[in-house]
């Protein structure tokens, strides 16, 4: 009988414990999703942008900020089976006023993947 008092005490202590392990993964993917996109780059083949929000949660020039917007990139590529060799960023810019900005994001980011294969010179 102890063990299963034991077992039946332990129990709600692990199942609490999961569940907070569950909403900490789902809170930081619905901060990715609100907070940054992934897509193809449409005037360069073989380039992704990813954009992301800046503001007081997560400024422009804050280092643990551009850390997060990294660890999102990086989620972005893990979920998308992409860059499993690592990339580059090409560029980082602020959005400007007047560029388009489907998602209403502040940054821009061109990145490529270190493992495309080499393009032949034209």
């Amino acid at each position: 009988m102890g063990a299963i008092r034991r077992i039946l005490t332990t129990l709600p202590c692990l199942l609490v414990l999961t569940g907070c392990v569950f909403e900490e993964r789902s809170r930081g993917d619905f901060e990715r999703h609100n907070y940054s996109i992934l897509r193809e780059s449409y005037q360069d083949a073989g380039a992704l942008v990813f954009e992301a929000k800046a503001g007081a949660a997560f400024p422009t020039d804050s280092e643990s900020a551009e850390a997060q917007r990294m660890r999102w990139l990086q989620d972005w590529l893990d979920r998308k089976g992409l860059c499993p060799g690592g990339f580059d960023i090409l560029l980082r810019e602020t959005i400007a006023v007047g560029q388009p900005n489907f998602h209403d994001m502040d940054l821009r980011y061109k990145v490529r993947c270190k493992d495309l294969p080499a393009t032949a010179p034209s």
